[in-house]
């Protein structure tokens, strides 16, 4: 299908599973931001951004929050079925309020 063809034909689902995705992973998740891209072998991507409350950021939470994220994302969105490969990148609200990158925004 490629990379242009899913990003153009599958976009109002995409945002609509990241929404749903985001609002069931409240107050947790803050919010999902996502890219389309290539990865290291060329193949099409999705890169999700998530961005974490300080308290789910927390190193003894981290890991079962970031396995409930994906497993969610994956859930709604199905990024798999549109033939594309999952990424994902997780911060802080602190760590964003230091770094103000507006990707993350």
């Amino acid at each position: 299908m490629g990379l242009k063809a899913s990003g153009f034909v599958y976009q109002q689902r995409i945002d609509q599973g990241v929404t749903s995705a985001a609002r069931a992973l409240a107050p947790d998740v803050v919010r999902i931001r996502y890219s389309f891209g290539e990865d290291w072998s060329g193949s099409d991507a999705i890169f999700f951004r998530v961005l974490l409350s300080d308290e789910a950021s927390r190193r003894d939470r981290l890991r079962a929050v970031a396995r409930e994220v994906t497993s969610t994302v994956f859930r709604e969105v199905a990024p798999d079925e549109l033939g594309l490969q999952a990424y994902f990148n997780f911060r802080s609200a602190a760590e964003q309020a230091q770094l103000k990158e507006e990707a993350w925004a």
